[in-house]
């Protein structure tokens, strides 16, 4: 009998992804409580993945791997130049990779229906709801300028009842020349609640000997623009795991996560973006201002500190990882700070064959 213990440790867990090495081979399976209550499984890599609605302080929950196939419920459609997350027939996300100068994901929605980003405002055009850009890769602008993000191919594309994954392969491209080659994984958590949680990893490589990611506050591994109605200048409200509201008290400061959220549609929904601990100089400084934009920038130390360069040269593959949580009601109703426990500090898990 194949076993999963979880240990919940030290704080109540919310829909939680746990993962475990496993000598499984990739598919779908259910795994099940003592309660005889049965979840979602998913293999990929050797990698279990399942989604507990919820675990209480110190429990300890022991599942049985049962060998039935789910269906799959998030799946993934390739357009031919977007790849279309759905759940039924209710589009979650889009990822557009093909027809400008980057690709980007438009739209986020919540699981209403609501957008929570803007494609393209008419105040910064080159903002693109939630993309990845840097302003001066070897001196060229990838944010507004000149540097254009190709997408060369993917490598994977998988549905599935835990998640569906997205993972690109991408050139950063100037005048002909490749400065930086990319791998981008996207993965959308399918929650109980139908929340949404996105794991948001980028792989940078130097396609040279070496390339410097330069000191500017136009920068973001991970960059958001949200919907309109959500800004400050609007009735939203930024905050940060420090308790700084709003961009006088969070712009350019360091923080373990940052959280926008505002007015939309029949409510309050915010999106929030937690740093991983493994990230270059967690915890990361924030460009984020009350008109709507949101990015985690490593960078742009000279503008945000004004005594330090952020310039990073890159000789090796380096990986930024992030995760973002799209929810109802305001950071601290959705209990944004213990979401970004499950991602920093993660549930013990052990596997038994």
């Amino acid at each position: 009998m194949l076993t999963v213990t979880v240990h919940a440790g030290s704080h109540d867990r919310r829909e939680v992804p746990c993962e475990v090495p496993v000598n499984l081979p990739d598919g779908y399976l259910l795994v099940k409580d003592e309660s005889g209550n049965l979840y979602p499984a998913q293999v990929a890599d050797g990698r279990l993945s399942f989604v507990l609605p919820f675990m209480r302080e110190g429990e300890t929950r022991r599942l049985k791997i049962v060998d039935e196939e789910p269906e799959p419920l998030l799946n993934i459609e390739d357009t031919g130049s977007e790849a279309r997350v759905v759940r039924g027939s209710q589009l979650i996300a889009s990822y557009r990779y093909l027809g400008g100068r980057m690709p980007y994901v438009y739209p986020l929605n919540t699981w209403t229906g609501y957008c929570v980003t803007e494609d393209s405002p008419r105040d910064h055009p080159h903002h693109h709801s939630l993309w990845t850009a840097h302003g001066d890769v070897n001196g060229v602008d990838f944010w507004a300028g000149e540097g254009v993000i190709k997408h060369l191919r993917f490598l994977r594309l998988i549905p599935g009842p835990v998640y569906a994954e997205i993972v690109a392969e991408c050139s950063w491209t100037a005048e002909g020349r490749v400065l930086l080659n990319e791998t981008r994984r996207i993965r959308f958590w399918n929650l109980p609640s139908k929340e949404l949680l996105l794991d948001y990893v980028v792989t940078l490589s130097p396609a040279e000997d070496s390339v410097v990611l330069g000191d500017t506050k136009e920068a973001g591994i991970v960059s958001l623009r949200v919907a309109p109605s959500m800004t400050v200048q609007r009735g939203g409200r930024l905050t940060n795991s420090w308790g700084g509201v709003n961009e006088k008290e969070v712009w350019g400061r360091r923080a373990v996560w940052c959280d926008y959220s505002g007015p939309l549609g029949d409510g309050v929904y915010g999106i929030a973006v937690f740093d991983h601990p493994s990230n270059q100089r967690h915890p990361t400084y924030w460009h984020a201002r009350d008109y709507g934009l949101m990015t985690a920038n490593v960078f742009g130390l000279s503008q945000f500190v004004g005594t330090l360069r952020g310039d990073i040269v890159l000789e090796k593959a380096t990986t930024f990882k992030y995760r973002l949580f799209v929810h109802r009601g305001w950071a601290g109703e959705a209990n944004v700070a213990g979401g970004y426990l499950n991602f920093s500090c993660p549930p013990e898990i052990q596997y038994r064959e």
